[in-house]
């Protein structure tokens, strides 16, 4: 039997991303999992790597590491009974992604993709397939055009 406890949900807040959310929070709350929302910010020096928790998230530059509609989403949640919290690093995406899977033992990664090919995947890197390769867990790839034919709002 597959047993998942804890799911990954690397976010960016881009509508490719808050795709991902969306199923990170409904397989959460089917399976009764625990969801880690991750959040990378580029570092002003990349050697700095410096890790907040959702509660304590500080401005960087004038900018808030979470975005109030992602905050307002998650009280949201939480009160519907999902488990899940928000952690901020500074990092390179694919590495902070990878390192935090394995250092938190996740089950699962659920992350978004652009779906781009070709020239453009070539010359832009691909984080999610990056981390599709190098984690030894599952890692669902939620795209853009595909993700409105399964989430529906239970209304």
């Amino acid at each position: 039997m597959i047993q998942l406890s804890k799911i990954l949900c690397p976010t960016d807040y881009s509508k490719t991303s808050d795709k991902a959310v969306r199923y990170a929070i409904e397989l959460g709350r089917k399976v009764d999992a625990h969801v880690r929302f991750l959040h990378i910010m580029q570092p002003e020096n990349i050697a700095e790597k410096t890790a907040y928790s959702y509660g304590v998230t500080k401005k960087a530059a004038n900018y808030d590491a979470v975005s109030d509609e992602f905050r307002q989403l998650m009280m949201d949640e939480k009160k519907k009974g999902l488990s899940a919290d928000i952690l901020i690093l500074r990092g390179n995406p694919c590495d902070s992604i990878i390192e935090q899977a394995n250092a938190w033992g996740a089950d699962l990664v659920i992350m978004g993709s652009h779906g781009r090919t070709g020239l453009t995947r070539l010359l832009m890197g691909s984080v999610a397939e990056a981390v599709f390769h190098s984690l030894d867990i599952p890692v669902l790839l939620v795209k853009q055009q595909a993700a409105e034919k399964a989430v529906k709002d239970a209304s």
